[in-house]
């Protein structure tokens, strides 16, 4: 019969954790995490067929810390890979296509007030739109129009762009 030193254990249970930590910063899809839960399991087997003092106990011990840590961590991985990929949903990169109401006059060369995302921005039009009127005055879009989000210029100042069509009440927005 052989007899497996309790070294072989321990060292088994110190990779099942190094496997652990070693997981959480890899993108690996759970696969040392398995191989962490299976390490800790062989190494409190190894602890028992070494005959240690209270082995069952400690085998028992680390079931459990394997299945909570294995739980654990596959539920972690499991949520952040499904963030991955999706935009920004705060601060101004969450704000890039949003739409809101004009609430002071938005003109290419002078700012107006915008509500988006329920604060008021100042905002100014990201390029002129065509209008029929005369070519003398600035292109401004109206109070109570809505206006898409494109970007942001100096000083944090909104860049908008008109959601309807000029002189056509038709609505850009296809969502």
């Amino acid at each position: 019969m052989m007899v497996i030193s309790p070294l072989i254990g321990l060292i088994l249970i110190l990779l099942g954790i190094v496997l652990f930590i070693v997981d959480l910063s890899l993108t690996n899809h759970g696969l040392l995490t398995a191989g962490g839960i299976v390490t800790l399991l062989a190494g409190g087997l190894a602890l028992l067929g070494a005959g240690v003092p209270y082995s069952g106990v400690l085998l028992g011990a680390i079931v459990v810390v394997a299945m909570v840590m294995g739980g654990v961590l596959m539920g972690l991985l499991g949520s952040l890979g499904t963030t991955k990929g999706r935009g920004a949903l705060t601060g101004k990169e969450g704000m890039i296509g949003e739409v809101g109401m004009v609430r002071r006059a938005v003109g290419v060369e002078t700012w107006g007030w915008v509500f988006v995302h329920g604060e008021l921005w100042r905002a100014e039009l990201a390029f002129a739109p065509e209008q029929s009127g005369s070519r003398e005055t600035e292109a401004v879009v109206g109070v109570g129009s809505k206006v898409r989000v494109v970007g942001f210029g100096e000083g944090g100042v909104v860049q908008v762009v008109p959601v309807e069509l000029p002189g056509r009440g038709l609505d850009r927005d296809v969502s």
